[in-house]
């Protein structure tokens, strides 16, 4: 079940004035505003600096379009770090209109069963927008999370986790449609059969510059919607910036929340911006704060989850 709107005087204030700012265009974004690292940190907690340099790293492969060699070079990236982290790495490769896409799986253990909790995000990016396109919000700022992420989560933990970097997220045509899009995860959703996770966090777009995180509110279920606001309070993060969305997206949370998933999607608003499927989804727009808060918010609801999993 996903759940009502419900219009408190607050909430239609804030989404009244979220309205407003989508509807404006944005400022220029200011360049070279953040530092690349020259090395990873080995802190055990997550760091956000981590996380840009990652982004940094996967950007600088240029546009991951589905089948090409930058993609095929990503997947070498993420393998290279996800294994270094004592994750152990899959590759599930199928056929997509002449190319051949690629998910990326990884799992802690030893253990075949699946994992009450999947952590999902997509690696591909937009085709036709630029040969230089970088992409670097949408697509790679999910991954780069999700690596760090990987880092840091504890072995008891990790264990009753799964990653999935997922491909052909994008439609090849300009607007995605039921049949054109969000290939890898009706591909993965397919392949599990009844083996399906019990939860699922799907990120996209969630390191950008000045965001405002809005799980959709049609598609987030009473009981996701509890725990995320309760994440928001526990974290102290601004509800003006982590809030819902009064409506849905066609994204990578959808074919798992139709197969009887919990599911929610971490998504940065984006209807109305000139940055989106443009040459300004470059890291200028990146900043390694929201970088660090993406991590901070998955890492608390990944806790709450697998708790009330335990419960259980």
């Amino acid at each position: 079940m996903t759940r009502a709107l419900l219009m408190t005087p607050l909430l239609l204030a804030t989404l009244v004035a979220l309205g407003c700012k989508e509807k404006q265009v944005e400022s220029p974004l200011e360049q070279s505003v953040s530092t690349v690292p020259q090395a990873f940190s080995t802190s055990p907690d997550f760091d956000g600096q981590n996380a840009y340099l990652h982004c940094h790293n996967i950007c600088a492969l240029g546009p991951r379009l589905s089948g090409s060699p930058a993609y095929a070079a990503q997947l070498d990236y993420l393998e290279k770090h996800l294994t270094a982290a004592g994750w152990r790495v899959e590759r599930d490769s199928f056929p997509v209109r002449g190319i051949t896409m690629t998910n990326l799986r990884a799992v802690r253990g030893e253990s075949t069963d699946t994992r009450p909790l999947l952590l999902s995000c997509h690696i591909d990016t937009k085709v036709n927008i630029s040969p230089d396109f970088e992409s670097a919000d949408d697509g790679a700022s999910g991954a780069a999370v999700l690596l760090e992420t990987a880092r840091t989560l504890a072995t008891d933990v990790a264990e009753r986790v799964e990653l999935i970097f997922l491909d052909g997220e994008e439609s090849f045509a300009p607007r995605m449609s039921e049949d054109d899009g969000l290939y890898g995860s009706k591909h993965d959703v397919a392949r599990r059969g009844n083996k399906l996770p019990r939860y699922q966090i799907n990120l996209d777009m969630v390191g950008g510059r000045n965001k405002t995180i809005a799980p959709p509110s049609l598609e987030t279920s009473d009981f996701m919607y509890a725990h995320y606001m309760a994440a928001v309070r526990e974290l102290g993060f601004r509800e003006d910036k982590w809030t819902i969305w009064p409506g849905s997206y066609m994204d990578d949370h959808l074919p798992y929340l139709e197969a009887g998933v919990e599911s929610i999607n971490l998504i940065a608003v984006f209807v109305g911006s000139d940055w989106w499927h443009t040459q300004r989804d470059n890291m200028s727009r990146i900043c390694p704060d929201s970088l660090h808060e993406s991590g901070k918010m998955t890492a608390e609801l990944i806790r709450r989850l697998l708790l009330t999993e335990k419960a259980d």
